[in-house]
């Protein structure tokens, strides 16, 4: 317990030598703030069309891919204005969501405003208001992302500001009633469902014969509305409403005007953006362009800008992403606060914009993140079917390896031996793939690039290492673990946008080590850990083992590099217990509470580390410390509840699901037809049990602690079940069964076969 005291006092003392503000780049101030919204906006948009007075703005701003991802996965307008008010996930309800009035408007034939006092019991005398308030609420109550749709509207009024909103994208469906497309209400209301100024009602529109529902905007009354709300302290917020419409009506239109008409609806909205800049003080005045939701149907990233005093133009990151290039959803209303010199609320989970580097020049910083989205919607097309071929050629590996135990030729064994190491080359090579532009090559050159490459991999490892049986395979689990490892150290480049990373569509995570990256490492390195204890042998070989899992264990756990929470967590339990049986300690309830404190003290010494650095350079692990301090530990049990929620919620349907059969069937195989040539490979690498400890505790915690479910389980066994293939048929070949079978050294130094076969 004086330890762990220790421990607690060594954090607080780092927290206190190390403030916040420490190295933090001064935040930039507004007066006022101009929130542009353009739903649906793309950078290919951006870069595609005529639009000069968006392309003006974004050459004089700090700019990014907005990752709009909010609880699922694809984003509606009311998940997005909810998420953006709230600055965290949160849901929208399709039903409500564009239910929003002004003072004096009928709904369904009644006054609005009384149907709000109704619903809420809050009686309107002026402004704004939102009927979707009480689903919203109920809605978000029930999710384990804690919330709290009208943050921002509250924040904002405390702070003395003056919220607007100004827009409406409604539709008629070619014939009354009026379809109500008025979320942007949400983006600024406060907590009791009201924005104190804007306008959103049909007077906003003009008809228009060739347009969406025969509707646009009218950018003279947006104009006027916009100068009655543009008082000292605004935000703001503008919604490029044609083009939601243009969005909306997408289905009802041929593919040539369909066409047309986003074609306008977007020049349209560069006219009216022009109209807005011309009211807007650059040296006081802040502006800031994003894009709520992207299209309907698509994940792609939306339209970010920043142009504030003293922001440069370049490239934006915030806190939560800490990747150059990128932002999120959440991280807009910590921005618009933070312009005002607002606190951010305790509940808001995003950090503000920051212009982090120049990019390059304009003309290069725009390509880039054009570029960067047409990479993810690959990779995202991409990630399920190597995941099933990866699963099916598990099944088809033991199945042909199964018939080349039951044969008695050679050249069988050494086609599947080299099938097995190919398999799992193929994994790191998805990796390497990603600093090729196979999004543009196209999905066969990437077959064959995995294919081919991991084939010849496989066969060079078995042609050129020959000195020990596992050589072959030391190499291409090295391969798999040194690729990630250096990977990550040098800033993860290979991380974004493969398939087996991660991608900033779905905003899981921006930078570090990804899940599905960490599953290979725990694997690779448990494995790996077993075989050079027995290739070295004796107690340097153990030595060799543990330093390689003590310096994994850093670099995944390091807030500077992997930082993997639920890495380290399953790491210390899992490299403690390879140790425990290579030193040969036996495992009793006091070595499982050792164990346990100790991997409660890397968490805490790897949480207060984080917290001690300035706050937009913490990771999710110093949020959640930060998190803990304001709310307690309910903001704790919050993350674990949203994780096993989320482990629950793909357990059956994820492709990673049919591992575990795969790799049972072929372990009990081995076990009740071929016990003998287990007991074989226990002689060629007699620490293989402590492998297989670690590797049980790594895949059972690694599917506990992690929200990718059963994934991390999955491709475990994937690297575990192609390794087991090759031991297995490799210790049965020649000369090594009759060496083995003649001259088995059972002393702790293990087995040093020397013939070449």
């Amino acid at each position: 317990m004086k330890r762990f005291l220790l421990v607690l006092l060594a954090g607080i003392a780092l927290v206190s030598a190390f403030p916040d503000a420490a190295g933090a780049e001064a935040a930039p101030r507004a007066e006022r703030v101009l929130v542009f919204s353009m739903p649906t906006m793309s950078w290919a948009e951006a870069n595609d069309f005529d639009l000069p007075h968006l392309s003006a703005l974004l050459d004089e701003s700090a700019i990014g891919g907005l990752s709009t991802r909010a609880v699922d996965r694809r984003t509606t307008p009311g998940d997005g204005y909810a998420t953006l008010n709230a600055g965290t996930r949160a849901d929208g309800d399709d039903d409500f969501d564009g239910l929003g009035f002004e003072v004096g408007e009928s709904y369904l034939g009644q006054p609005a405003d009384a149907v709000f006092t109704r619903r809420t019991g809050t009686t309107v005398d002026e402004g704004l208001f939102t009927l979707a308030l009480p689903a919203l609420s109920e809605i978000n109550d029930d999710l384990d992302f804690g919330a709290e749709v009208g943050a921002l509207g509250d924040a904002l009024r405390e702070g003395g500001a003056h919220p607007a909103v100004i827009g409406s994208a409604d539709g008629t469906n070619e014939e009354p009633p009026t379809v109500y497309a008025r979320q942007a209400v949400i983006g600024l209301m406060d907590g009791a469902g009201l924005v104190p100024a804007g306008r959103v009602s049909d007077d906003l529109l003009e008809p228009a014969p060739e347009a969406p529902y025969g509707l646009r905007l009218d950018e003279q009354e947006v104009a006027t509305a916009f100068d009655d709300a543009w008082v000292d302290r605004a935000v703001v917020l503008v919604e490029a409403s044609d083009l939601a419409r243009a969005d909306t009506y997408r289905p009802l239109a041929t593919a040539e005007q369909r066409t047309r008409q986003r074609q306008e609806a977007l020049e349209r909205s560069d006219e009216l953006l022009g109209r807005l800049l011309e009211r807007v003080d650059p040296a006081t005045d802040a502006v800031l362009v994003i894009g709520p939701y992207p299209a309907t149907g698509s994940d792609h990233l939306t339209v970010a800008a920043l142009r504030a005093p003293g922001v440069e133009p370049g490239l934006l990151k915030s806190a939560v992403t800490r990747r150059s290039g990128f932002v999120t959803l959440v991280d807009v209303a910590p921005t618009i606060l933070s312009l005002l010199d607002i606190d951010r609320p305790d509940s808001m989970e995003g950090r503000r914009f920051e212009r982090s580097g120049t990019g390059g020049s304009a003309e290069d910083r725009r390509p880039w993140l054009e570029q960067t989205n047409a990479e993810a919607q690959w990779r995202d097309d991409m990630v399920a079917l190597v995941a099933t071929v990866f699963v099916v050629a598990q099944l088809a590996l033991w199945v042909i390896a199964v018939r080349a135990l039951n044969r008695e030729s050679s050249r069988s064994r050494h086609a599947v031996e080299v099938a097995s190491l190919a398999v799992l080359a193929v994994l790191p090579l998805t990796y390497l793939a990603g600093a090729l532009p196979f999004h543009e090559w196209g999905a066969p050159a990437y077959w064959a690039f995995l294919i081919l490459g991991g084939g010849l991999l496989g066969y060079a490892a078995q042609r050129l290492l020959r000195r020990w049986p596992a050589d072959p395979l030391l190499a291409v689990l090295g391969l798999m673990l040194g690729v990630l490892l250096v990977d990550v150290m040098v800033g993860a480049p290979l991380q974004l946008n493969t398939v087996f990373g991660y991608t900033p569509t779905v905003a899981g995570r921006f930078a570090g080590i990804g899940n599905l990256a960490f599953a290979q490492i725990a694997a690779s390195a448990t494995i790996l850990a077993g075989l050079l204890a027995s290739r070295v042998g004796g107690r340097r070989g153990i030595a060799v083992a543990l330093g390689l899992l003590g310096a994994v264990l850093v670099i995944d756990a390091s807030p500077l590099w992997g930082s993997d929470v639920g890495g380290a967590l399953t790491m210390v339990p899992t490299f403690a217990g390879v140790a425990f049986v290579l030193l040969g300690i036996r495992i009793r309830l006091r070595t499982v509470i050792v164990v346990g404190f100790t991997t409660l003290v890397v968490f805490l010494l790897a949480g207060f580390l984080d917290l001690a650095r300035p706050e937009e350079s913490r990771t999710h692990l110093g949020r959640l410390f930060e998190d803990i301090g304001n709310d307690g530990f309910g903001a704790f049990e919050t993350v674990v509840i949203r994780k096993l929620g989320a482990n629950l919620a793909v357990l059956a349907s994820s492709e990673w699901t049919l591992m575990l059969p795969v790799v049972f069937a072929f372990i009990l195989y081995l076990i009740w037809r071929a016990p003998g040539r287990l007991q074989r490979l226990q002689e060629v690498v007699p620490q293989e049990r402590a492998a297989r400890v670690g590797f049980v505790i790594a895949a059972t915690l690694g599917f506990a602690l992690n929200d990718s479910g059963i994934a991390v389980p999955g491709l475990m066994l994937g690297v575990m079940n192609a390794s087991l293939v090759y031991l297995v048929l490799r210790t049965e070949d020649p000369p090594w069964k009759a060496e083995i079978d003649e001259a088995h050294d059972p002393e702790p130094d293990g087995v040093r076969v020397s013939s070449r076969p």
